[in-house]
């Protein structure tokens, strides 16, 4: 309880506060949208095609099934920074998933069917719309054409030896996906061989040389994973799944 000064606990210790905050959490509601538009959400994710994980009722209003941002009835309907990464920040997602649904609207995302769990979902059934902020950027990137490929990385820059360090050691940064594809910017060029590359060598020797580490050695069990995946498919007769892009 509180008399508007001393804020006074269960166990009896007080505390004197000048403003009390409660960090409740929230849940999305659209109640400006028509009901329809909300039940063909709810539709599509107990139909299998949401990309979510989750089976249980959500107590909040349901997000499109194309990557969370619209759907086929209405693409020209977005639902914008919706998804909560694992890491990362939500205004680069969001200027993202800007960028896939402008393409989406023209006709122009190159999208492929899935009835399953997309590969970018964070494992649980709690977290929703958790995505792994890596993994979401890339699929959203490469169904129109703006992921960073090696050979872009490679050729796209006077100074390829930065760019490839740069995307390695760095986050997903939107720079990344305007090197090519439909919003494709020579700015965005130089941006990543100055101004993140500035950043990469500020960490200092010792942390680039752990992420170094760190990625190869999650190289040397992604290639490990595959083998044996291929190994298991030969014995069951089954198609290896690590080729596919979601």
């Amino acid at each position: 309880k509180d008399d508007r000064k001393t804020v006074v606990f269960d166990d009896g210790r007080t505390y004197e506060a000048d403003i009390i905050v409660l960090a409740t959490g929230y849940k999305q509601y659209f109640p400006f949208l028509d009901d329809a538009i909300k039940e063909d959400h709810q539709s599509e994710a107990k139909t299998g095609n949401s990309p979510s994980l989750s089976t249980f009722e959500l107590e909040e209003d349901y997000l499109p099934s194309e990557h969370f941002i619209t759907s086929k009835r209405r693409p020209g309907l977005g639902f914008i920074g919706f998804v909560r990464p694992n890491v990362g920040a939500i205004p680069p997602m969001s200027e993202l998933q800007v960028m896939w649904w402008l393409c989406r609207m023209r006709g122009k995302v190159d999208m492929l069917e899935s009835t399953g769990p997309r590969s970018y979902m964070i494992l649980g059934e709690k977290y929703q719309y958790g995505v792994d902020y890596g993994n979401y950027m890339h699929r959203v990137a490469e169904d129109i054409g703006a992921a960073p490929t090696l050979s872009c990385l490679a050729t796209y820059s006077s100074q390829p030896f930065r760019a490839l360090f740069t995307y390695g050691l760095g986050q997903c940064f939107i720079p990344f996906f305007r090197l090519q594809g439909p919003f494709e910017s020579k700015i965005c060029r130089k941006i990543v061989t100055e101004e993140l590359w500035d950043v990469c060598l500020r960490r200092g020797p010792a942390e680039n040389f752990g992420l170094a580490a760190v990625c190869l050695l999650s190289l040397w069990m992604n290639l490990a994973a595959c083998i044996l995946e291929m190994f298991w498919c030969l014995l069951t007769m089954k198609r290896p799944r690590f080729f596919a892009r979601y």
